[in-house]
């Protein structure tokens, strides 16, 4: 990931002082970035979360970092570990609705699949980036992901974190994670995952088991109140929502971002 030079330095650097864990880190009661996640992260020897999506969700996802003693292959490293790993994915045609993405193999439940591959913005400069892809493109490829603290309607957002997937381009430039569409019933989940920086790896995991040669769909408005795009939907989901949400944010609860 790279950061654009607007964002301000101080989201840069690390907030997560680390661990002084030997080898792999799997005690959250002497793990301190186990601790900090309020539990196990993953499945040991796996690419699996350890806990169901209504409670994953609801806490963060804190890393071993550049600061911990842990080993490099420790199992609280798993996504850092596979940033550039897209080999759980496929470019597809997408059935009239463009360019998709498919299971290249069978995929778990809880399995991590992949990063939205980008460059950190500024929020404020989210809503110019997006006209401008619409414009030259046709599509939106920016993700954005608001934290709260507390229930969405009445809780207070803590963090905002907007990522540019169509830095390098349109086309073959992009990556393969900006390729993945919309759907109202979706087979994967957004999580922020943080390493060295306040600013998380927004980390795509499946929520279902997934086939192989399924294509792959997240909710463009997952737990977001937004209005819809006014953009007919093609995603085909029996719960089919009519309309493509804004392609603003998606909002998470998080208990504590510190």
């Amino acid at each position: 990931m790279l950061f654009d030079d607007k964002l301000p330095s101080d989201l840069i650097f690390s907030q997560n002082p680390g661990c002084d864990c030997q080898g792999t880190c799997i005690d959250p009661l002497k793990c301190a970035c186990l601790l900090r996640s309020s539990g196990l992260n993953y499945l040991p020897d796996s690419r699996e979360l350890q806990h169901c999506f209504s409670d994953i969700l609801n806490r963060p996802i804190y890393e071993c970092n550049s600061n911990c003693s842990c080993t490099a292959s420790c199992s609280n490293r798993l996504v850092q570990n596979n940033v550039d790993d897209f080999s759980l994915l496929k470019r597809v045609d997408a059935f009239g609705k463009g360019l998709g993405v498919c299971a290249a193999r069978n995929i778990e439940a809880g399995e991590f699949v992949c990063i939205y591959k980008g460059v950190y913005i500024n929020p404020c400069d989210s809503a110019k980036v997006s006209f401008t892809h619409s414009s030259e493109s046709g599509h939106v490829y920016v993700l954005q992901i608001r934290e709260f603290a507390g229930d969405l309607e009445r809780g207070k957002m803590i963090f905002e974190t907007v990522v540019d997937g169509a830095c390098d381009g349109y086309g073959d430039f992009l990556p393969i994670s900006s390729l993945i569409n919309h759907s109202c019933d979706p087979n994967l989940t957004v999580i922020p995952v943080r390493v060295d920086s306040v600013l998380p790896l927004l980390a795509f995991f499946a929520k279902r088991f997934i086939p192989m040669g399924e294509e792959v769909a997240y909710d463009y408005g997952e737990r977001s109140s937004g209005n819809s795009s006014g953009k007919r939907c093609l995603c085909g989901a029996e719960t089919c929502r009519g309309f493509l949400p804004n392609h603003d944010s998606l909002d998470l609860n998080c208990l504590s971002i510190n």
